[in-house]
């Protein structure tokens, strides 16, 4: 049993495989620490709308992938978590082949509820898309 930023940890690290959810939308995490990630996001040309344009579903997976992993640092061991609000905007459209970073933080955590917001930027730290998250904890 590992914690949360633990479990984190070992799949920055290769240690252990990612969810087929990061096989369908590219994601790589690069940076974890209690209560904050980073994910290397890059939309393809299989993610595209039927208007050519990057899906809105791309930036809102990414994101809520995101803002629970931000939670997910948070938990002892044993314990998870689910998604039970994202509030997600889209203020620029992502563009194929080009990486993005999808990151979140932690903006707090009680007993039973777990509050993040994470965003979308560029290189230059532009924002693309932003979301807040709420997260229920769940105890097995």
């Amino acid at each position: 049993m590992q914690t949360g930023l633990e479990f984190l940890t070992a799949l920055k690290n290769g240690e252990i495989s990612a969810s087929p959810m990061a096989h369908t939308l590219p994601m790589q995490l690069i940076e974890v620490s209690q209560g904050k990630v980073i994910y290397k996001v890059t939309p393809k040309m299989e993610h595209r709308n039927i208007q050519g344009g990057v899906h809105g579903g791309f930036c809102a997976t990414a994101l809520d992938t995101a803002t629970g992993s931000a939670a997910h640092t948070m938990l002892e061991q044993g314990v998870g978590y689910g998604t039970i609000d994202l509030n997600v905007k889209m203020i620029r459209p992502l563009q194929v082949n080009t990486s993005y970073y999808a990151q979140a933080e932690l903006i707090n955590a009680g007993r039973n509820i777990l509050t993040t917001e994470g965003k979308i930027v560029d290189e230059q730290g532009k924002v693309y898309a932003f979301a807040s998250a709420t997260l229920m904890v769940i105890r097995k």
